[in-house]
């Protein structure tokens, strides 16, 4: 993950206005460092570490910090989920930011302090994000322009994470090819339900008792699914499969551990079927 994915300008419209828009805010850029922070936390006590934010940009800009709950979609994309949504993985409650507001001018850098105050008892994983929003502290008018960067946050209590995980379902990909035994490949889908984050790696076999016809590894980007979260691991199919019935086998290994599952595949013509 790269600072670049979870940094974006906003544009802030504070009143109608019906001349051109103009970016107040043009030659901000800011950067955070670390952009992953990987903490072991301690349930009853405050933990806390320091995330560096430089002002790489030309102009001297305001920064406010704000914490928000990280989830990952089913596709590996980050998602900042709602307060009051009912995500009991997220840190934002427990989590402060000091300062939580400073200047940087051209080149200068804030250590931002951060704390995570781990109620008790407290199991498995947490995450979130910490995004610094800055402005141009000049900027005057109707209409600002707002760079926001972030870290992401995950925090893992030690000694009482559970890993577990599952196939929750195999499913084809359609194809455009009209021709005889061609498909667009499988959609494979891993659950997470454990208490902790895990990073699935997973392989598909298309076999029909006498032969491997397919044997290939299924990519899913870097493969980290949150507790109680799903990923699609995808593999294309390049090739026709001849009419028959086959054994599909899906099979993950995640921190040491390795879950698997099979379905059924029908192939005759241009028709192809799991069950």
């Amino acid at each position: 993950m790269t600072c670049r994915t979870l940094c974006a300008a906003v544009v802030l419209i504070l009143v109608a206005s019906t001349f051109p828009v103009v970016a107040y805010g043009q030659g901000i850029q800011i950067e955070t460092a670390p952009q992953v922070v990987r903490e072991a936390i301690r349930q009853g006590e405050i933990n806390t570490f320091q995330i560096e934010v430089t002002n790489t940009g030309a102009v001297p800009v305001k920064v406010v910090a704000e914490v928000v709950d990280l989830a990952i979609d089913e596709y590996g994309y980050n998602v900042e989920v709602p307060e009051r949504a009912g995500y009991v993985w997220g840190l934002q409650e427990m989590t402060k930011v000091s300062p939580e507001e400073f200047l940087l001018n051209p080149g200068e850098m804030q250590i931002a302090e951060v704390a995570i105050d781990a109620p008790k008892p407290l199991s498995g994983g947490r995450y979130g994000i910490v995004y610094f929003a800055a402005s141009d502290k000049s900027a005057k008018g109707r209409i600002i322009m707002v760079v926001r960067c972030g870290s992401l946050l995950f925090a893992t209590v030690p000694g009482t994470e559970m890993y577990s995980g599952r196939v929750k379902d195999i499913r084809l990909i359609q194809s455009e090819d009209s021709r005889p035994g061609y498909f667009g490949g499988f959609d494979v889908i891993f659950e997470n339900t454990g208490n902790v984050h895990v990073s699935a790696t997973g392989q598909i076999e298309v076999s029909n008792g006498k032969s491997t016809v397919l044997k290939t590894a299924l990519r899913g980007g870097t493969g980290t699914v949150l507790p109680g979260g799903t990923r699609v691991y995808r593999a294309e199919l390049g090739q026709a499969i001849p009419d028959g019935d086959y054994q599909v086998t899906v099979e993950f290994e995640f921190e040491g551990k390795r879950v698997s599952a099979q379905k059924v595949l029908s192939v005759k013509g241009r028709q192809a079927y799991l069950e």
